[in-house]
């Protein structure tokens, strides 16, 4: 029998060791051994490895199946049984404008009349002669008198400096000026406020140093506050970096503009970004058609443009104010017992509706009909029935479940509402922190029936409503003292147990499983977006970002989950975050 030299080549081949051995894996650039892994996949998996290669996740299993993945380069990371859960998502934030605030003045929580003075005096010692003194931003519902300071507090606290206490939100600018200031503008007895601005006068006709609306007739005085591009940018990084160090790996930018994303794409560029980012565009429009189709095409970009670091999410439209401020548009009038905390004088007034019916539906509907996702700042449920008539209008035109419309906000819900929301498909992205902070204040101005049902998670859930948890982050720097805490086991512990600040607890029908709260800051949360199939659980494939916790989640006392951080935080892979040991 003759043999070719080819075939006894492939009969070696086939006897010699390890032939048919599978071929070594492609090494990963990161392999997480020994974990308590939470996929939060669709069968809620536990698991204990992972391997990440080319930001991506290339096995999600055992610790045998993710050592296959470990080659030279391979940095190993030993989760020593510490539980694992995917990068967690942060709906939104106002992060460049946190960013500009902290170098322009650092946020601190003043929380009385006598802290805001004691904060002024050491301004005025610290400033030159005739500065103007910004006080920084305090809601009246954190303020242990429960009320604005008045221009006599502030002249006892800066006699000859000009001083100015700024309180904003949506539609609504309440300024308190002090008597230098009063004249330095020149606002007198005799002084018209600009456009729907009001002026408060004493019973002596003299103004009483309380504005409404009426920032034109400061802001000249004022000194502008502008940052340098380079400090601006570096604040910025900061900041993710501390989202980071809660375990966030991407956020919702959720007011933001072209520049705005431009500045997110230089991050990129330079390769400074350590979490990924979702860009919320606000919408600048006089409610017409013609007026909305211009404004919506002169944005150079629209919906799911971008990639997996900076992409472009939803426009916003603004529709009525804040349930802290007295502005949120309710069904119901705002009770008795609200009037004095908001200067609230009618006894009819129900809060207010920045835009009305038709010019609503008409920016709704033509935002749809261009292509893009629509979302909208709304608190009231009142302004949420405006709201989502305004999406069934749309609705009549084309499906808009696949748009998934974001209600943001909607602190109010009710049963027959999260059903009407639910058979359009739309999403609600909600604020835990404003529940704990402001609840007892809110509790004694609206009434306890009335806050069982605020921040309302469980109704929406129920309905089968998609709920993202988050922040509302817009200033301050830390997790826990910022304005609005970013932290999001905070924002967790207090969906699950539903206590305030103070540790009452309205609704507590309201409250969900430790479970269902990390699904609205993973899973769910990346629905907002349309990245349920990229991010949000860990499975193969999916965006390599995770965060290695400092305690278990599931396990631990419900008053400590706020206390939980990042040991280990990834994005991409790459280690962006790492928890010194102490």
């Amino acid at each position: 029998m003759k043999f070719s030299c080819s075939a006894v080549l492939a009969l070696l081949a086939a006897c010699w060791p390890g032939a048919n051995a599978p071929a070594a894996e492609k090494p990963a650039d990161l392999v997480m051994l020994n974990g308590k892994v939470l996929t939060m996949d669709a069968a809620s998996r536990r698991v204990a490895a992972v391997a990440i290669r080319d930001g991506a996740l290339v096995a999600v299993g055992s610790n045998d199946e993710a050592r296959k993945f470990i080659g030279a380069g391979t940095r190993v990371i030993d989760a020593k049984g510490r539980m694992v859960v995917p990068g967690l998502i942060e709906t939104h934030v106002h992060a460049t404008g946190a960013a500009r605030g902290e170098v322009n003045q650092p946020f601190v929580q003043l929380g009385s009349i006598g802290e805001i003075q004691d904060w002024v005096r050491r301004k005025v010692a610290a400033s030159a002669p005739g500065a103007w003194i910004q006080l920084p931003r305090v809601d009246v519902t954190r303020i242990r008198e429960r009320r604005l300071p008045n221009r006599a507090d502030l002249d006892a606290a800066a006699p000859d400096h000009p001083a100015v206490f700024t309180w904003q939100y949506a539609n609504r600018q309440v300024q308190v000026l002090n008597s230098t200031a009063l004249r330095i503008a020149g606002i007198t007895k005799d002084t018209k406020p600009p456009g729907n601005g009001k002026i408060h006068f004493g019973t002596d006709g003299s103004p009483t140093g309380m504005m409404e609306n009426c920032g034109a007739l400061t802001v000249k005085f004022m000194p502008s506050r502008t940052v340098p591009e380079d400090k601006y940018h570096d604040s910025l990084v900061k900041l993710l970096h501390n989202y980071n160090e809660v375990g966030i790996t991407s956020i919702f930018e959720r007011n933001s503009n072209v520049d705005g994303f431009r500045t997110y794409e230089k991050l990129k560029a330079a390769g400074r970004l350590t979490t990924r980012v979702t860009v919320t565009i606000g919408l600048g429009t006089d409610g017409t058609v013609e007026g909305t189709e211009k404004a919506i095409r002169n944005i150079p970009f629209k919906t799911g443009d971008g990639d997996d670091w900076v992409r472009v999410g939803p426009l916003k439209v603004g529709v009525d104010g804040g349930a802290l401020y007295g502005t949120a548009f309710m069904r119901e009038p705002y009770p008795k017992s609200s009037h004095a905390l908001y200067g609230i004088t009618d006894p009819a007034y129900r809060g207010d509706l920045r835009i009305t019916g038709d010019k609503l539906k008409n920016i709704i509907r033509t935002g749809h009909r261009l292509g893009w996702q629509m979302s909208s700042h709304v608190t009231g449920d009142a302004g949420v029935d405006a709201v989502l008539d305004a999406v069934e209008a749309s609705n009549a035109d084309s499906p808009v479940a696949p748009r998934r419309y974001t209600l943001i906000h909607a602190y109010f819900p009710h049963e027959e509402t999260a059903k009407r929301a639910a058979r359009l498909g739309v999403c609600v992205d909600t604020q835990p922190a404003w529940y704990f902070k402001d609840g007892d204040t809110l509790a004694d101005a609206l009434g306890s029936d009335r806050l069982a049902g605020f921040i309302g998670v469980q109704t929406w859930q129920r309905a089968g409503v998609k709920v993202a948890l988050n922040s509302d982050h817009m200033q301050g720097f830390g997790p826990d003292t910022a304005l609005n805490p970013f932290n999001p086991f905070l924002a967790m512990q207090i969906a699950v147990t539903r206590k305030t600040q103070g540790g009452q607890v309205f609704g507590s029908d309201q409250r969900v499983t430790r479970e269902e709260a990390l699904r609205m800051v993973t899973r769910d949360a990346a629905w907002l977006s349309f990245d349920e199939a990229r991010k949000g659980s860990i499975e193969v494939g999916k965006l390599g970002d995770l965060a290695i916790l400092t305690d278990d989640l599931l396990t631990c006392a419900e008053d400590k989950m706020k206390d939980i951080r990042a040991a280990v935080t990834v994005v991409g892979g790459k280690v962006v975050q790492e928890r010194t040991a102490k």
